[in-house]
């Protein structure tokens, strides 16, 4: 079984001579260009400037994420997010009114923000963030926008069910997380049907201030893009946002299984651990752990494997605080019960012996690497530049993170593997009527 040769690989590899001082591997060459950053009053922008770029990429957050819904409200960050795609401007909604001008625009609900992505030609990107500004400053929340809404949104979720791994997920976070930061970004159908025009306007009054607004972008910062951002920003409502605290449950020892039964061919396994801050010391030693443990288990290939492709892959989560970890088991490629047992041991294996420097040099590369494949295109980089600054990697926020992950050691890994990897959360998502593994 592939997961057993892997293992074996692996103890070979922690077998190989330690490395206890700094990382004998070469400070990687990559370098993203250099990030500024402009302040737009109380919003700022951070940029990665690309010149020649023809195309740029906008992302604007906005601290209205799942950490300030309650049990009440649960999916009111999304619902709020989908009337202001839908909101009229000169008779078209929004999203469309984007579209017909050679743009397009979408957003995610995460745990700490609800972020807006607009890409378009770098020369029309100001004038669509005017128009993204008068639904964003002035949105339809009737009763027709909000039943619209509130029925995209159930069907986006009725496919989201449909997604063994994001299910998975979604188990663990909602076992792990002590606030609604664990939620579900989408809502339920219980909850969403209880929401209406008041919360909507109760919610954006309470999150949409430019306090809790900012904005990266990936391309070029025409005059007309950074005039378009300052008018979007004066058009929100002055004040503070009222600080949240996300809390997470301690992990015990003895292992939690969740379970929960989808209507999927094969079982999957999500094993969930608590993970480092990408401001923190730990936070390049995770990113290598994150690269181990997808590739250790990996068959020869000579494409990137998708999500539903790989038999084991893991994901670092960042987007709420405290970060997670998780490693999933694609029933469809490898037996879910041998593969579980073996990440707990590889894992385990981790923590008591250090990578010798050829293993270290390799993961580090497989990290970079992966690093690389996650910020391919403008809307990753855009979120990545973003969601890092705000997390304490300060405005080159990408470039801090490929320095981060040079400076890691084996010394860094085992003791980030001892510190967090030893306790874990199950979640399993099985067939129905099929038994647990």
């Amino acid at each position: 079984m592939r997961p057993i040769v892997a293992l074996v690989a692996l103890c070979s590899l922690l077998g190989a001579a330690p490395v206890s001082g700094p990382s004998t591997a070469p400070e990687s060459t990559l370098r993203y260009p250099t990030a500024s950053v402009t302040d737009l009053g109380v919003t700022k922008v951070l940029s990665e400037n690309d010149a020649g770029a023809a195309v740029s990429g906008l992302q604007i957050f906005v601290a209205a994420g799942l950490d300030r819904e309650t049990p009440s409200t649960g999916g009111i960050s999304a619902l709020v997010a989908e009337s202001i795609l839908r909101t009229p401007i000169d008779g078209v909604p929004l999203r469309d009114a984007i579209a017909a001008s050679g743009g397009s625009l979408s957003y995610t609900v995460d745990g700490r923000s609800v972020h807006y992505y607009l890409e378009g030609r770098t020369e029309h990107l100001g004038a669509l963030v005017s128009l993204f500004a008068r639904a964003f400053s002035a949105p339809d929340f009737s009763v027709a926008t909000i039943g619209a809404a509130r029925a995209a949104l159930a069907t986006r979720q009725k496919e989201f069910e449909k997604n063994a791994l994001s299910v998975g997920i979604q188990m663990f976070r909602q076992t792990y997380y002590a606030t609604s930061a664990g939620g579900p970004a989408l809502g339920n159908v219980s909850t969403l049907a209880g929401l209406g025009t008041k919360d909507a306007v109760a919610f954006y009054g309470a999150t949409y201030r430019r306090a809790g607004v900012m904005a990266s972008v990936v391309g070029v910062v025409t005059p007309e893009l950074g005039d378009a951002l300052k008018a979007l920003s004066a058009g929100l409502s002055d004040g503070p946002v009222v600080a949240v605290q996300e809390r997470a449950h301690a992990i015990p020892a003895e292992a939690p299984r969740i379970v929960a039964h989808r209507e999927i061919p094969a079982p999957w396994v999500v094993v969930g651990y608590a993970a480092p801050a990408p401001g923190s010391r730990d936070f390049g030693a995770m990113l290598v752990l994150e690269a181990l443990l997808s590739d250790a288990f990996q068959r020869s290939s000579t494409t990137t494997l998708g999500f539903v492709e790989k038999p084991i892959g893991a994901v670092y989560l960042y987007d709420s605080t405290p970060a997670s970890l998780v490693v999933y088991v694609n029933g469809t490629q490898v037996d879910p019960s041998l593969a579980l047992r073996e990440v707990v041991v590889v894992a385990h294996s981790l923590s008591i012996k250090p990578l010798g420097a050829p293993a270290l040099r390799q993961f580090k590369t497989a990290a970079e690497g992966q690093f690389i494949s996650d910020s391919v295109n403008l809307s990753d980089r855009a979120y990545l530049l973003g969601t890092f600054a705000s997390q304490g990697l300060g405005d080159d926020a990408i470039n801090a993170a490929m320095a981060a992950l040079d400076r890691t050691t084996a010394a860094d890994v085992q003791r980030v593997a001892k510190n967090y990897l030893q306790r874990y959360i199950v979640a399993l998502v099985l067939p129905r009527q099929s038994p647990s593994p």
